[in-house]
C-alpha cells in the first residue's frame, strides 16, 4: 500500500465526491467480472496547434486544422463515452499542440471532473496566468503537468523555439503551487540531456520548486524525429537515466515506475492506455500514426475494443512501438500517408 500512495500520491491526493461516486456505481452496477480494467489512461488531444516548435515533438508533422478539431459538444460526448468504461479509475489527460490554446477548455475539464473522471493536463505552460489557474483549479482539474526542457533559459528556450517560454513556465508552476493546484513536471531524456547533466538538474530544479513529481520521457522515433535514428538512446544512455530514478517523486513515463533501474515499458500494449486525436481519431499512442476507427462515426469503445483486438497487440512487441524495428518496417515504412500529416488507417 505504502508502494502505490508514493506511486499515485498526486492521484489520491486529488480524489474527489465525483470521483468516489463514480467508483462505487461502477462496482456495484457492473456484473461480476465485467469491470476489464483495474486502471486505464486515456491522452485526449484538443488541439494540435502550439506557441512552441520543439523539434521533437510527436504531433509537429500533423496538420493543425482548426476548422476539424472537435467541437466541445463532441469532447463532452466522448467524454461520456470514456466514463462509460467499466475501469474503477479511469484517468483522462488533456493535451496538444497546447491545450490552453482552446478557449472552452475551463468546459471541458469541468465536464470531464463532474462525470467522474481523474482530470490530468499537460502544457507547456505559457499561458499559466494567475487568472488561467485560478479558473482551471475551479474547474476541477485534479493535476498538472509543465513541460521542462532545461534547467536554464538557454537550454530550455533554445529546444522550445520559444523566447521566454521558459520564465512563463517557472511562473506558471509556482501559481500553481500557491494555489493549491498539484503540479508536476514532465521532461524528455534526450542524448543530448543526458549528456551534458540536464536531465539531473531538471530534477534538481523541480526539488528546488516543490513539484509533486517529475515525469521522464525516453526519446521515441515520431513526429519530428520519426527518422532520427541518432536519437535512440543507448542501453547505456537508459540505464544512466534509469539511475536517476526516485520512489515517489521521479518516474519513466506512463508506466509509472520509479525504482532505480527500472526499464520501459508500453502502457498501450499492457491495454492500459489510448489516445484520441483533436481530429476524433483513436490510436494506440500519440507516437503511433495508426488510426483504428474515428468517434465521429462510430462509438469510442467499440473503436477501442476492436483495436485491443488487432494482431499489433499480439505480435510480440513488448516495448516502444515507434522505437521497434519489426514495427516500423511493417506498418510504418511501407506507408508513406504519414508524409501527409495525417494517421494511416488500419
Amino acid at each position: 500500500m505504502n508502494n502505490f500512495r508514493l506511486k499515485y500520491k498526486e492521484k489520491i491526493s486529488s480524489l474527489s465526491f465525483f470521483h468516489l461516486l463514480r467508483l462505487a456505481k461502477t462496482i456495484f452496477k457492473s456484473p461480476r467480472g465485467s469491470i476489464n480494467n483495474g486502471i486505464i489512461k486515456v491522452m485526449f488531444n484538443l488541439t494540435y496547434r502550439c506557441q512552441c516548435s520543439c523539434d521533437y515533438c510527436w504531433c509537429s508533422r500533423y496538420e493543425k486544422n482548426t476548422t476539424e478539431e472537435l467541437s466541445l459538444a463532441e469532447v463532452k460526448r466522448t467524454v461520456d463515452q470514456i466514463a462509460q468504461r467499466s475501469s474503477l479509475f479511469t484517468l483522462v489527460s488533456f493535451v496538444g499542440g497546447e491545450p490552453l490554446l482552446r478557449e472552452d477548455i475551463y468546459q471541458i475539464v469541468k465536464y470531464a471532473t463532474k462525470r467522474g473522471l481523474f482530470v490530468e493536463m499537460e502544457t507547456n505552460g505559457v499561458l499559466l496566468s494567475e487568472s488561467c489557474v485560478l479558473k482551471l483549479k475551479s474547474s476541477g482539474l485534479n493535476h498538472i503537468f509543465v513541460r521542462i526542457e532545461g534547467s536554464d533559459e538557454t537550454a530550455h528556450d533554445s529546444v522550445s523555439h520559444c523566447p521566454g517560454c521558459f520564465k512563463l513556465a517557472i511562473e506558471g508552476i509556482r501559481r500553481c503551487l500557491r494555489a493549491g493546484l498539484s503540479c508536476s513536471i514532465f521532461a524528455n531524456a534526450s542524448r543530448e540531456k543526458i549528456r551534458n547533466g540536464q536531465v539531473e538538474r531538471i530534477i534538481d530544479l523541480a526539488k528546488r520548486l516543490r513539484v509533486n513529481s517529475v515525469r521522464v520521457i525516453y526519446p521515441t522515433l515520431a513526429g519530428g524525429w520519426i527518422n532520427a535514428e541518432n536519437q535512440r538512446l543507448s542501453a547505456e544512455e537508459e540505464a544512466k537515466v534509469a539511475a536517476l530514478l526516485e520512489p515517489g517523486f521521479v518516474y519513466l513515463e506512463s508506466t509509472g515506475s520509479c525504482s532505480k533501474g527500472s526499464s520501459r515499458s508500453c502502457a498501450a500494449l499492457q491495454k492500459k492506455f489510448f489516445h484520441i486525436s483533436c481530429y476524433g481519431e483513436i490510436q494506440p499512442c500519440p507516437f503511433v500514426p495508426l488510426s483504428f476507427g474515428n468517434i465521429r462515426q462510430r462509438d469510442l469503445n467499440e473503436i477501442v475494443n476492436g483495436m485491443f483486438r488487432h494482431p499489433v497487440f499480439y505480435e510480440g512487441y513488448n516495448n516502444c512501438l515507434m522505437n521497434d524495428p519489426d514495427f516500423r518496417r511493417k506498418y510504418i515504412l511501407p506507408a508513406e500517408l504519414w508524409a501527409c500529416y495525417r494517421n494511416i488507417v488500419l
